[in-house]
């Protein structure tokens, strides 16, 4: 027979909707947007970011890899990357072990870029995590991994 206390632990774990982590993710995603919207000296999208900071971090990626990594179909992907060669953020080169496939990397001018909005980024996550302490982000975090994890699982 379950206690008070248990039954509350357990009507709480059901009660918690996944609406909060999404609402909470578009707004940051809106929030972000307008930001980059008030710099007019850059002409990129909150989802186009995403791909700059993954290839900044691994140097090099292919389609596929950038496609699982920014959690985008490959079709989505492949606009994107055309879009930012017409911008000369990114180069697109042969895969040297397969012809069909093509290599990901930041231009000159893309690196220039993330060096411009990293620091903005940085500002923006500042400001959005104010009041909450370290040890809560790392447990957000933590969390939010296992969820993602649990879920992966499924699909």
């Amino acid at each position: 027979m379950a206690t008070p206390l248990s039954q509350t632990i357990h009507d709480k774990r059901y009660e918690i909707s996944g609406f909060a982590i999404e609402k909470t993710a578009k707004l940051m995603k809106l929030s972000f947007s307008r930001i980059l919207l008030m710099h007019p000296e850059i002409d990129i999208t909150v989802d186009q970011w995403i791909i700059i900071q993954l290839l900044f971090k691994h140097k090099e990626l292919s389609q596929q890899e950038l496609s699982d990594l920014a959690f985008k179909d490959a079709p989505t992907i492949t606009r994107m990357i055309d879009l930012m060669a017409l911008k000369k953020l990114v180069n697109r080169n042969p895969d040297p072990s397969d012809r069909r496939k093509f290599l990901i990397s930041l231009t000159e001018e893309g690196h220039h870029l993330y060096n411009l909005v990293d620091p903005i980024v940085r500002e923006f996550r500042f400001e959005a995590y104010a009041g909450i302490a370290d040890e809560e982000l790392i447990l957000l975090d933590n969390i939010m991994q296992k969820i993602f994890l649990n879920l992966s699982k499924q699909n």
